[in-house]
């Protein structure tokens, strides 16, 4: 394919699950914090299934990042929850480094 194609889906947009994650990161935990979101947003791009995985971060509040992901189905979402990356950001949490995380979680209405 081309260096900038779409990956190609078995699935239909409508039928994606998107989930979106709120976190506020202590000051103080914002290096280890951006390492450890960079290697899980590259992991998390190469799994089967995942079609995005964005962080962006707040333009008010420096330490509040949003993650936007999508998934083809509920299977490619169990199967990111099995992978080290997604492992590596529960252990930043466990350790103390956000103030808050709070994850929602839709199903795909006008996707592209």
């Amino acid at each position: 394919p081309l260096p900038n194609a779409r990956p190609q889906h078995t699935n239909s947009p409508r039928e994606w699950i998107s989930i979106v994650v709120e976190a506020e990161i202590k000051e103080d935990r914002m290096d280890d914090f951006l390492t450890m979101i960079e290697a899980n947003a590259v992991g998390s791009r190469a799994e089967p299934g995942c079609i995005r995985f964005d962080v962006l971060q707040s333009n008010d509040q420096a330490n509040r990042f949003f993650f936007y992901e999508v998934y083809e189905d509920a299977d490619a979402i169990a199967h990111h929850k099995e992978q080290p990356h997604y492992a590596a950001w529960g252990a930043f949490k466990e350790s103390g480094g956000t103030i808050s995380s709070v994850s929602k979680k839709a199903d795909g209405k006008f996707m592209t």
